[in-house]
């Protein structure tokens, strides 16, 4: 324990104060493993007496843990620990409130923490003790005018919020507005919002909105209460009962957007607040579990929920106060991420939602719900969340049996000649979303039929809507071919419509029919040419529609046409399509990215088909199966000219603005594009100026499995061929670091693996911060199972990556700890044969660990094999590998006299002896000072003869 104690305090006196909390910490686990579980803040006081009690006698009585809590609370307050800092404080200070040292740095902490008025409390207690500690007099001196500091700040923000308030009440215009925004800016502060509140803010407020019927005057009120419920459960439960539901509904209800949206930013800060979600999301938990919230939040959130889903039905309500409604819904329905309320929406939610997604605004009905071009979307969005967050039979059986029962009554309804057309209006926005559930009602209640005669009925409005449906129904490759075929003629004669918006649904239909076949070229399931002239017509909507529904259409067409290899080199070549994808990438419609997505994943064979085995082929071929053809257009020549065409034409400037979908199908897609991009190193430049280093990290920690793996390889690949200063600047380079880790993994390739070692060597040598970060996401223990591989290739990337760790002091502790063979290992590869990387690499390693450790040093020549090891690497005809092993072996004698003794004592001295006698090479006269250097040492310490070395400054080399 004292030795633990006395490395600390030698890692300390170094600066090194992350290695010296790491020999604490292990002192302090010697003398009792419970002491770290107990929390103690300066306010604190631990609710379990009897350990308490315990622990105060274990710090009284032994001097050993009462220096190390101390030490470590010093070293944390080095680091910016603060609250660790104030912890082990604490723990000394309840055993031994006398102690100045403790409370000094635990004044200190708390003073960091903004938390001054504890801090002065501490400050004061170290006068009483002692009255002439300088120290305590200059910090109480500090605090004293810190907290008159704060005390005339809130007194200055006291008096602005008044005066904002007065100029917002009596002036008029712009007057009124400057005030209002000044307010906006005051409330951002936790200062100012309680200095609104404790002034009557929030209805001082309400009267400025009521007195005066201006949308500006409204929309500036409403963000002054938004940032007022933000990160305060006190100020969040007072905004609530204050503003009563109706006056929020109708906040929300705005026929202005911006009123609208800022009126649902209260409802959803209201939420974050009350529930304390942001801190709960970070807590791990059962996916099919919901977050326990007390019974006084509940209460909040159901009411919340409640409110909420009745403006939904609300005809009152503008289409952005219902897709906002909607958006607060998906957001915080679910039990997984949020609220848990999933179970009581499907009963009280859903039905609503289905009303919603069977409104026909082109019917003009009276009492109609007003949408925007977005809110089916929105409905669509929150029927999936809802459905991908069921976890039972019975709760999917409810579900189902809810769609069911609407879209009956629905299709049952005598008085109402729209009923019909309705609900088929409703099917396509459920297949949208739930593409099983509307799949099951079709073929439930036999709809097929039905959509194909309205499609065919002559009147525009019910060919729109049904023919969109029947080409949703058809999403789905194995549901296509049967439901299209049906109706292939209705699509040909709607394709010939005058009415653009019916001709390019249709379009989009007979696309899908086309792209069936996939990627199999013996498939044919149109006539020859066909699939071509589906492909043009779409790209002379793209390229020529002045209505962004059409082109939207259009991307979907081509998404499902690029399947075919034919159609990509015809479309890589129409470089005017391509741009205006590009451009159409700039639009913030989830829809259109996802379209422009799959198409830019079919140009560049970013998801290529797997190629059957030989014994399938033979398998099937006996069997008389059919077996795919690949397009000749299909093969590496072509694919890496498409991606090349892509990058001149500017996709890596695409490819940034798509990373704000939120779709994890759609971040699949473009992780994959990113990864094929990559592939060529002189990509990656134009990737990482455009952008792509700030995009694949967020890409690579959400989405799916496959997807995120795509964006960590990406990254990777970026990280081995350019400066990750250059590609990751700022933070970004310690972001990067996690995404890579997870690439080291048994399941991942050989491939991920090795070029996530690489991409780890090099921002290991970026600096000491990101070598730290490595080390704390567990990133040695998954390099180290590498070092051990049978793949030579990957066994030296470890390596590699390894002797850049070893500059950090978290990595030399490890290596300092007694019962393993890690250096046992580096000392063997070090005579590996045929393999002078791994050599290099691993004589790196063991230079820099056995510079600054003499524990390391010892190890090293516990190591049985290595005299015979080194002996033969010294004499290797490498330079740069024997320079190595002579920095090691002098790093070693340098140590004490001891390890001098051995060196000098074993066949490894005729080595040193004879290269310090030799004359060499230009490049090999630093090999020789070093050898030099250890003869000289041995003569110092009288352990050789001179006549033996025939040593003289003579030998010696500049």
């Amino acid at each position: 324990m004292d030795e633990l104690k006395e490395q600390g305090n030698s890692a300390f006196k170094q600066s090194k104060y992350q290695l010296a909390i790491q020999y604490y910490s292990q002192a302090i686990e010697t003398i009792s493993s419970d002491l770290d579980k107990l929390k103690v803040d300066s306010t604190i006081v631990s609710s379990d007496a009897e350990n308490l009690i315990q622990f105060k006698e274990l710090i009284r009585s032994n001097d050993c843990l009462h220096k190390c809590l101390n030490n470590r609370s010093q070293s944390n307050l080095k680091l910016g620990n603060f609250q660790e800092a104030i912890n082990d404080a604490s723990k000394v200070l309840l055993a031994i409130p006398d102690d100045t040292k403790a409370l000094y740095r635990r004044s200190l902490a708390l003073k960091e923490l903004d938390r001054l008025e504890e801090s002065l409390k501490d400050a004061k207690r170290i006068l009483i003790i002692d009255p002439k500690n300088k120290e305590s007099i200059s910090l109480i001196q500090s605090l004293s005018k810190l907290i008159q500091d704060k005390a005339d700040e809130q007194k200055s923000t006291r008096s602005q919020v008044s005066k904002m308030f007065e100029t917002a009440k009596t002036a008029n215009g712009e007057n009124r507005l400057n005030a209002l925004n000044n307010l906006i800016v005051l409330s951002r502060e936790d200062s100012g919002c309680n200095e609104i509140l404790s002034i009557d803010g929030i209805n001082k407020l309400i009267e400025i909105k009521n007195s005066h019927s201006n949308d500006e005057v409204t929309l500036a009120v409403t963000r002054i209460l938004a940032s007022i419920c933000k990160n305060s459960f006190k100020r969040a439960k007072l905004v609530f009962n204050q503003l009563q539901a109706d006056l929020i509904a109708s906040l929300i209800s705005h026929e202005k957007e911006s009123i609208s949206t800022a009126s649902s930013l209260i409802v959803q800060n209201m939420i974050y607040s009350l529930t304390d979600l942001e801190n709960k999301r970070k807590t791990k938990k059962q996916i099919n579990q919901s977050y326990e919230f007390s019974k006084e939040v509940q209460e909040y959130i159901d009411e919340i929920f409640r409110n909420v889903i009745m403006l939904i039905m609300d005809p009152k309500c503008s289409g952005y106060g219902r897709d906002n409604c909607i958006d607060l819904c998906l957001k915080f329905v679910d039990r997984a991420q949020g609220c848990g309320w999933t179970s009581r929406f499907i009963v009280f939610g859903i039905p609503k939602l289905l009303r919603v997604a069977s409104t026909i605004p082109e019917l003009n009905m009276p009492n109609s719900l007003p949408l925007t071009e977005h809110t089916k979307m929105h409905v669509s969005c929150c029927l999936s969340a809802v459905y991908d967050d069921i976890f039972s039979d019975t709760e999917r059986e409810t579900y189902q049996e809810t769609v069911n029962k609407f879209i009956k009554d629905l299709c049952e309804r005598e008085n109402d000649k729209y009923a019909k057309l309705k609900a088929i209006a409703c099917i396509g926005v459920i297949l949208q979303g739930p593409f099983d559930v509307g799949n099951n009602v079709i073929m439930q209640q036999n709809l097929l039929n039905l959509m194909l005669d309205l499609a065919d009925s002559d009147d525009p409005i019910q060919e729109k809507i049904a023919v969109e449906a029947v080409v949703y129904s058809a999403s789905k490759k194995d549901k296509a071919t049967g439901i299209l075929s049906e109706g292939i003629d209705i699509l040909k004669k709607l394709y010939n419509s005058k009415n653009n918006a019916i001709k390019v649904r249709a379009l989009v239909g007979l696309c899908k029919l086309a792209s069936c076949r996939g990627s199999d070229a013996s498939v044919k399931l149109l006539a020859d040419g066909s699939t071509e002239k589906l492909e043009h017509a779409c790209r002379k909507i793209l390229c020529s529609s002045m209505d962004f529904d059409n082109k939207k259409w259009a991307c979907d067409g081509l998404a499902y046409l690029s399947l075919d290899a034919d159609v990509k080199h015809i479309l890589i070549q129409d470089h005017a399509s391509i741009k205006e994808l590009f451009e159409l990438a700039k639009k913030d419609d989830k829809n259109i990215l996802f379209s422009i997505a799959s198409i830019l994943c079919n140009l560049s064979n970013a998801n290529p088909a797997k190629k059957p085995s030989e014994e399938m082929m033979k398998l099937a071929e006996y069997a008389k199966h059919h077996i795919p053809e690949e397009n000749e257009k299909d093969k590496e020549f072509y694919f890496k000219q498409r991606r090349q065409t892509l990058i001149d034409l500017g996709i890596a400037n695409a490819l940034t603005l798509m990373t704000k979908h939120d779709s994890e199908s759609c971040k699949e897609l473009i992780a994959s594009i990113y990864l094929v991009m990559a592939e060529e190193i002189e990509n990656r430049g134009k990737l990482v100026a455009a952008g792509a280093g700030k995009a694949l990290i967020p890409l690579s920690s959400t989405g799916t499995d496959l997807g995120k793996t795509r964006a960590a390889q990406a990254l990777a690949k970026i990280a081995i061929s350019i400066n990750p200063e250059l590609a990751f600047p700022g933070q970004r380079v310690l972001e990067v670091v996690r995404p890579l880790i997870k690439l080291l993994h048994p399941e991942k390739t050989a491939l991920e693996n090795f070029e996530s070692l690489l991409a780890l060597t090099n921002l290991a040598g970026v600096n000491d911060s990101v070598r730290k970060r490595i080390v704390k996401e567990q990133g040695i223990s998954n390099i180290e199972h590498y070092m051990f591989d049978e793949h030579e290739d990957l066994r030296r990337a470890a390596t590699e990556c390894l002797c850049n760790m070893a500059q950090n002091e978290d990595v030399l502790f490890v290596y300092e700890k007694p019962d393993n063979d890690r250096i046992k290992l580096l000392v063997l590869y070090c005579g590996e044969e045929d393999d002078i990387k791994l050599n290099l690499a691993a004589s790196g390693a063991l230079a820099q660990l056995s510079e600054n450790s003499e524990k390391i040093c010892q190890r090293i020549l516990e190591v049985k094999s290595f005299i015979p090891i080194f002996k033969q690497a010294a004499c290797v005809s490498d330079v740069e590998l024997q320079f190595r092993i002579f920095y090691i072996l002098d790093n070693i004698v340098s140590k004490n006299t001891n390890f001098l003794t051995q060196i000098v004592n074993s066949e490894l001295m005729d080595v040193v002896v004879a290269l310090s006698r030799l004359d060499v090479e230009k490049e090999r006269v630093k090999v020789k000072n070093l050898a030099c250097g250890i003869v000289k040492s041995a003569l110092e310490n009288e352990l050789i003869k001179p006549t033996m070395a025939s040593f003289s400054n003579e030998n010696q080399s500049d």
